[in-house]
């Protein structure tokens, strides 16, 4: 290597000879900022530099960034000496940064006698370890381990603290071949690519996590974190690998267990709310009980459900798929006054959590005859409480003997009283939907009267979801003078006010019908009353007035047109003018349409359930109707009505429907 020519003699000794590395540097900067004034050849020599490249460059240029404030505490310290050149000198370990790699030695910085503008930094060539004792004991205080490698022995050897890799030790070292064969069979191609990276010069630092196996069989892996650092210990010294290891399998364990907790917890919290959302939007018993049977037990971690509804002084048994059948069929029928803790929590409305086998023993000894029906090892009782009566209770069995904690427990005693007033609304509302039903039925006519000339026949289908009970309705009214009035009818709403307001339009309708049958006269009568009453309802009609002669005469308050069939077979949606539902206007008027009626003739006259919903228009579903009265004109007429009500089922409605067809004979 060519250098520039740099002076032979040290600066600050006059015995100094060339071979001494030292460079000058500006002692009235900034520690920082102290550029190099003069450098000797053996200096740049070490430094792999010529000395042209080193003048007027920073000191802290030429260490590793590790190192900056070592050299800023070399300068400071140098500094502060007297001017007179008398006091020693500063030391410091640094990390000299050339092109061949990373020297790590000791420097020194004094003033030169005579000279108060310069600091003179002298290299030492060996690395004399003067502060190792303070690094030993360093490593020992964070509790890692101090390990070497060395390159040339091919040896792993134990420096300090534990032993880092399961064989070494202070009294043995360890080759690669037995360190890699202690490492896990996943870790291994990265632990080799680290430590070949390290050795190979590729790269100069690095940090690890890998799994080495402990002595001794079946002792499983510890989890280690590993920091490297390949340098030469002075200029002089070969170059190694130097790195701590620190054992991280108590913390990497712990982390994943909080971690684990964490999935675990939102996992539950999300189950917990779809539970109770399910017990909120649950329309029937079967929902309730398909919710409790399947979601509860997965949002506490446990095996199985049973739900017991107590009735009639006795409980009433369902469960899931992973309750031992034989439990079941000890408790289903069991009285409430039983000595049992099922019956128990239901009578007091208090929660029971049994722990293990040996508390259920302890505290019922008259129930072993349950516990021996099942191989649960602990239970939680959950009384289902609404407005202070006790509904029922359900059981969850768990593999494992142990308490639930006290969040969980809170937590099953909310949703048990969430479920038990679900439970209370469901019964209520079933309650309620009965009544409609029973007071519906009893408005509809049960046996159509007999029309002279014609044949009747009439469907009603309630609500698909079977809890919404409609105001549709028909009727048929014969008249004085041999003819009669077909009604057909949608009251606004779902429950027993429009089935009751239903039950008040049909009869008004009849009594207008038999006083004078008139269709537009019979609507504006009762629209009229209707607005009289202030019922704040409104209801939809067609009246047809079938004359004794056969002609016909029709009126419509909003409804659904007729679907007519004549006696050749074609099919005619009457899309007369109409006018407004019933109750709604002031008034009105309802303007009458008259059509033939002949033999083989057919009237379908229906309510919008039967040709209205998502899946397609009314206009479409009355269309559907006229081509099905064509093609199945031939049938029976109980048969035909079939027919023209699957039409409802392919609506995607959820209404109830109503349907009454007349035929000329």
């Amino acid at each position: 290597m060519t250098t520039s020519p740099a002076p032979a003699q040290d600066p600050g000794s006059a015995a100094a000879g060339e071979g001494t590395a030292w460079l000058l540097v500006d002692a009235s900067a900034r520690p920082a900022e102290s550029r190099v004034l003069e450098v000797s050849r053996r200096a740049a020599r070490l430094l792999e530099r010529v000395p042209d490249e080193l003048v007027g460059a920073p000191l802290t240029a030429l260490v590793a960034e590790g190192s900056l404030n070592s050299v800023i505490a070399l300068l400071l310290e140098a500094a502060s000496f007297p001017r007179d050149g008398t006091a020693g000198k500063a030391l410091q370990p640094v990390e000299f940064t050339v092109p061949s790699g990373a020297v790590i030695c000791t420097a020194s910085a004094r003033r030169p006698r005579g000279d108060d503008g310069v600091l003179l930094v002298r290299i030492e060539e060996k690395f004399p370890q003067r502060r190792w004792e303070a690094l030993r004991l360093g490593v020992v205080l964070t509790g890692e381990s101090l390990w070497l490698y060395d390159h040339d022995a091919e040896r792993f050897r134990w420096l300090e603290g534990e032993p880092p890799f399961s064989l070494m030790g202070p009294d043995r070292d360890v080759s690669p071949e037995e360190f890699l064969a202690r490492v896990h069979p996943h870790d291994l191609d990265s632990v080799a690519a680290f430590f070949d990276s390290l050795v190979s010069g590729r790269t100069d630092s690095g940090e690890l996590l890998f799994r080495l196996r402990r002595s001794g069989e079946g002792a499983g892996y510890r989890k280690l974190h590993t920091r490297a650092r390949a340098a030469r210990f002075g200029f002089t010294g070969a170059r190694r690998i130097v790195g701590t290891t620190e054992d991280t399998t108590t913390l990497v364990e712990r982390l994943d267990a909080l971690q684990a907790a964490y999935v675990n917890e939102r996992k539950r919290g999300r189950l917990v709310g779809e539970l109770a959302s399910a017990f909120i939007l649950a329309a029937t018993e079967d929902e309730l009980t398909e919710a409790v049977l399947h979601r509860l037990a997965p949002a506490f971690g446990g095996v199985g459900t049973l739900f017991a509804y107590g009735e009639r002084g006795h409980l009433r048994v369902v469960f899931g798929d992973e309750i031992d059948q034989a439990l079941a069929k000890e408790l289903e029928g069991l009285p409430l006054s039983a000595p049992k803790p099922l019956p128990e929590a239901i009578r007091t409305g208090e929660a029971l959590f049994i722990a293990s086998r040996e508390e259920y023993r302890e505290r019922w000894p008259m129930a072993h005859s349950l516990l021996d029906a099942t191989d649960a090892e602990s239970f939680a009782m959950v009384p289902l409480r609404a407005a202070a009566r006790q509904l029922g209770a359900w059981v969850i069995t768990f593999h494992e003997p142990g308490m639930l904690t006290e969040g969980d427990r809170t937590l099953m005693r909310t949703l048990g009283t969430l479920a038990g007033q679900a439970l209370e609304r469901i019964r209520l509302q079933e309650a309620r939907v009965e009544l409609a039903r029973i007071v519906q039925r009893n408005m509809l006519p049960e046996v159509l009267p007999p029309v002279p000339g014609v044949e009747l026949t009439a469907l009603y289908h309630p609500a698909q979801t079977g809890l919404d009970v409609g105001g549709d309705w028909y009727d048929v009214v014969p008249l004085q003078d041999g003819g009669a009035a077909f009604v057909i009818g949608d009251v606004q709403g779902h429950d027993l006010h429009a089935a009751g307001l239903m039950g008040q339009v049909r009869t008004a309708l009849r009594a207008y019908a038999w006083q004078d049958p008139q269709p537009g006269m019979v609507l504006e009568r009762t629209n009229e009353l209707l607005l009289q009453m202030g019922v704040r309802a409104f209801t939809t009609c067609l009246y047809v007035r079938l004359m004794a002669d056969g002609r016909l005469c029709t009126a419509r308050a909003g409804h659904p047109p007729m679907v007519r069939l004549d006696a050749g077979g074609t099919a005619t949606v009457c899309e007369d003018e109409t006018g407004p539902p019933l109750g709604v206007l002031e008034g009105a008027r309802y303007p009458e349409h008259a059509y033939d009626f002949s033999r083989g003739g057919i009237l379908a006259l229906l309510t919008d359930g039967v040709v209205e919903g998502p899946r397609f228009t009314a206009d479409e579903g009355l269309r559907r109707v006229g081509d099905l009265l064509a093609l199945k004109a031939h049938e029976p007429l109980d048969v035909l009505a079939q027919y023209l009500m699957s039409t409802a089922g392919s609506t995607g409605h959820l209404d109830d429907s109503a349907l009454l067809l007349v035929r000329g004979m």
